[in-house]
């Protein structure tokens, strides 16, 4: 008996550790979870795909479990998948006809997997693979890789693996393929032969970001007609110009011969520059690169270029050598060490539309008439540079700008505005003026742009006491008003918003408001989103809006404890209200705002974040017995039920009883 007792304990031991892992037994883990069309299964320690995963399923998320070998019995019943997302499984081998049943699979992701083995006939039974990622998957030749059912492929992902060079590349079917990721992997050198699979591929985009080239065969690129090609991060083994010579003969809609943060610096000649002329290309990318003598390359000859982008290029002047007017349309100088706007030579820039002098490393002076060839330039973003306007602003600065639709003069000096400071760009939709200080030397500065859109004013001390500032916005659909204190914390400036009709959404955050005019927005009837967060409102107020049918209200970071119902019951569908970390008490004294939060989740924003105050707790958790239990309720009702029943009883007994004495 004793043997028998120690056997079964044995057995229960065993199966109480196993059935946790066991797939049969669904209740010892968390279940898969269902998303649009699929499930999830991700990092659950699988090592099967589970019974509750039904046939039909077309997504199937199994990242971050444990496959080590894929069959052709693995997905067997699957048979409607597209997606299928394997990534970090533990893959070592993959055998033939893994995807036999799987006619419609579209996308396959193996990203991170230490493939040892695939065979031949790996991929086949999808009828048009078109994605596949083996990304971070320890292979180290192209043609380690199957090609023969591939032959849809339209992106393949091989990055971070550790491929040496381009051999095998001629076994894809590249008619199709659109993109060829290859970044992060050990290719030192790129020959001729190697891109002639290419040759007659149009639109392609390649990436070899990341590899250490060594060595570039001259020519090893032309003829190549690419969406894009990105080489940054490649020049720490190479000279620049003998990369340059490689690319000669190229034509592509994008270049980018960047670096890294973390790449060792390299010191662009003038002279290694020359290649560029025999490069076809519109958009050029030469991100952290250093320059020698960059004023001293003939821009001339990049005749198709399009977009340049200097960002972080050390760069203090731009004067190229040129003889006409370029074709140049972007150009990006962000990060750079510019002491002027005019230390930009923009003559001969006159189809520029969009220039960003952005993050500047030092303040950056905005003198007279500097941008004034520029007569269709579109966008202008001297944000985050400090930028100094020399005398008034911004006439004279912005001269010749009258097509200019966005500017931005963010994170700026201290200016001093002229009267009426952007009539030289009565054109402009979209105006930044954030975290910048001005004086104003007229109360209405923006009564020329009737085309403004979208204002920022946020912390800029903007005061809201002067009600004609607004004066001309005719069309303003967002105003910006964040981090403005009004003095004395009540706004009650009924006139402040008259000017601004069409006014959708209104940003008063920040702004130390105790409260406001109860008719403050009754004439924004466009009116779409309000946000008064981050203030030291004690009330919440609904009656002072247009409309409550599709509003969205920001309340959030307030000082409100209780909550009138009566504000919220009208809310439509489509609004919603933001009371979040604010100090909500949970007694009797806000049952029916709790009651109506349980009843109408969906109109309440950061409804995790809208809590108790003091415990934490969700409000739509609070326990609250502000009624009496049904029991006690009947029982009280039927005890006064009984007592005025014997009440009546009573009164009538003793007005028969005192009605004989009457007859007598």
């Amino acid at each position: 008996m004793e043997k028998h007792f120690v056997f079964y304990t044995l057995c229960y031991t065993i199966l109480f550790h196993l059935l946790p892992y066991n797939e049969a037994t669904p209740w010892a883990r968390r279940q898969c979870e269902q998303v649009a069309k699929g499930y999830d299964c991700s990092d659950m320690n699988l090592q099967v795909i589970p019974n509750e995963i039904p046939n039909s399923v077309q997504i199937l998320t199994f990242s971050f479990n444990y496959l080590p070998a894929l069959y052709n019995f693995t997905f067997q019943r699957l048979t409607s998948l597209n997606y299928l997302d394997l990534t970090r499984c533990g893959i070592t081998f993959m055998y033939e006809d893994i995807f036999k049943y799987q006619p419609d699979l579209v996308t396959l992701i193996l990203i991170g997997n230490p493939l040892v083995f695939i065979a031949e006939r790996a991929f086949s039974g999808p009828l048009a693979l078109k994605y596949l990622s083996l990304a971070q998957s320890k292979i180290q030749s192209l043609s380690d890789i199957p090609s023969d059912n591939l032959a849809y492929l339209e992106v393949l992902d091989i990055g971070g693996s550790e491929i040496r060079s381009l051999d095998g590349l001629s076994s894809f079917h590249c008619q199709n393929l659109h993109s060829l990721q290859l970044d992060m992997n050990s290719i030192d050198q790129i020959k001729e032969d190697d891109l002639a699979p290419l040759r007659n591929v149009h639109g392609m985009s390649i990436s070899l970001k990341g590899n250490d080239l060594v060595n570039t065969e001259p020519g090893a690129f032309k003829s190549l007609n690419l969406s894009s090609l990105d080489l940054s991060g490649c020049f720490g083994k190479m000279n620049f110009s003998s990369l340059l010579k490689g690319l000669e003969g190229l034509k592509t809609n994008r270049l980018n011969l960047g670096l890294y943060e973390t790449d060792p610096n390299v010191y662009i000649p003038s002279a290694a520059l020359q290649s560029l002329c025999k490069i076809f290309v519109t958009d050029l990318d030469f991100q952290l690169q250093h320059f020698s003598d960059l004023n001293n390359f003939p821009f001339d000859c990049l005749k198709w270029i399009k977009k340049l982008d200097f960002t972080r290029a050390h760069l203090d002047s731009l004067q190229f050598t040129m003889t006409g007017p370029s074709t140049l349309s972007h150009l990006v100088l962000d990060e750079n060490r510019f002491k002027d706007v005019c230390n930009i030579n923009t003559r001969n820039f006159s189809l520029l539309t969009h220039l960003s002098v952005s993050g500047n490393s030092k303040q950056l002076n905005f003198s007279s008439k500097c941008l004034e060839n520029l007569g269709i330039l579109e966008e202008l973003d001297l944000s985050l540079s400090l930028v100094n306007p020399r005398g008034p602003c911004c006439n004279d600065q912005l001269f010749g700008l009258s097509e200019l639709k966005l500017l931005n003069l963010s994170y700026g000096s201290q200016m001093f505005w002229s009267p009426q400071p952007f009539s030289a760009t009565p054109q402009l939709e979209h105006l930044d003026f954030s975290h910048s200080y001005y004086t104003l030397n007229d109360s209405s500065p923006f009564s020329n742009l009737q085309n403004l859109i979208t204002l920022n004013l946020s912390w800029s001390n903007t005061s809201l006491t002067n009600v004609h500032i607004f004066k001309g916005l005719k069309n303003l659909q967002l105003l910006n008003l964040k981090g403005n204190t009004i003095q004395g914390g009540v706004l009650t400036q009924m006139q402040l918003f008259q000017y601004v009709p069409l006014l959708e959404t209104l940003i008063l955050s920040s702004c130390k408001i105790t409260a406001f005019e109860e008719n403050l927005f009754k004439g924004l009837m466009h009116l779409r989103q309000v946000d008064l967060s981050e203030n030291k409102l004690v009330k919440l107020s609904t009656s002072g809006f247009y409309s409550l049918h599709f509003l969205q209200l920001n309340y959030a970071s307030n000082a409100i404890v209780t909550v009138d119902v009566g504000s919220v019951m009208d809310l439509g569908n489509n609004s919603t209200v933001d009371l979040s970390y604010n100090p909500l008490v949970c007694n009797c004294s806000n049952f029916e705002f709790i009651n109506w939060v349980i009843k109408n989740k969906i109109k309440v924003k950061h409804l995790m974040e809208t809590t108790c105050n003091g415990t934490g707790t969700r409000i739509i958790d609070a326990k609250l017995q502000c009624e009496l239990p049904v029991g006690v309720l009947a029982f009280i009702i039927i005890l006064v039920a009984i007592l005025i029943t014997l009440a009546i009883f009573c009164l009538v007994r003793r007005i028969r009883k005192y009605s004989r004495y009457s007859q007598l």
